[in-house]
């Protein structure tokens, strides 16, 4: 087992968003990405890294919607070079929140069968206990319809190719989430919330719910499901 689970492409997606940020606040960047580390962890942490990976995730979110907000203004104001330039954060960070989650996953199923997924369920937290239910995940998904609505206002062609590329990311990070939820049996099971709300009569798989939560986020941001590029 090593430390990361990402490629390169992904272990510098891991810290885009906060260089982007940095870049979009006129601060002057003095190194690049470290680079990626080699040496192996210790296989009784695999909890640790689920926290600390999914800490990480949701802070990442937050510069999501600090890009978005910083969008919303600007757009509002009519300053287009302004719009992109925020836009281009929130999906710098976007993609660092699929290179999240996936660093969450660098052990292997026996491993979250035994310690991350009893952490997750009772009596250690209600059941049907979901990151879907955090604040953030709704402030995010309520974005999306403000977003959607504001395109529309603005009318088509007014963001180039920058909102496109946010809408991409936004992909990646769902992507992302499908690859933890199968690694973990996701692709045959359901999820502990699935389970939960159906008192366990659901056969649902956790991968195919993610993805029609997926194509439900893509049409409440953009008109449309995905279905030709996620199915």
């Amino acid at each position: 087992m090593g430390v990361t689970n990402l490629d390169a492409t992904q272990w510098r997606n891991l810290f885009a968003g906060l260089q982007s940020i940095l870049r979009y606040a006129c601060v002057p960047l003095s190194h690049d990405v470290p680079p990626m580390p080699a040496r192996p962890v210790d296989e009784s942490l695999p909890h640790h890294r689920w926290l600390v990976g999914h800490q990480l995730f949701f802070a990442v979110v937050q510069g999501v919607i600090v890009g978005l907000n910083c969008f919303v203004g600007a757009a509002e104001r009519g300053d287009e070079t302004e719009a992109r330039a925020a836009v281009g954060v929130a999906s710098d960070f976007m993609r660092s929140s699929a290179s999240a989650i996936r660093f969450t996953a660098d052990f292997g199923p026996v491993d979250y069968d035994k310690l991350v997924r009893p952490a997750m369920a009772p009596p250690a937290v209600r059941a049907g206990f979901s990151g879907l239910q955090t604040r953030d995940h709704a402030f995010l998904t309520g974005l999306f319809t403000e977003l959607r609505a504001l395109l529309a206002r603005l009318g088509p062609g007014r963001t180039g190719d920058d909102f496109e590329e946010f809408v991409d990311a936004t992909i990646d990070a769902y992507d992302a989430h499908r690859f933890i939820c199968a690694r973990f049996g996701g692709d045959v099971l359901p999820s502990l919330r699935m389970a939960a709300n159906s008192q366990g009569r659901t056969t649902q798989s956790g991968t195919e719910a993610l993805r029609q939560i997926m194509r439900a986020r893509l049409f409440t941001l953009t008109g449309n499901d995905g279905r030709s590029a996620t199915a």
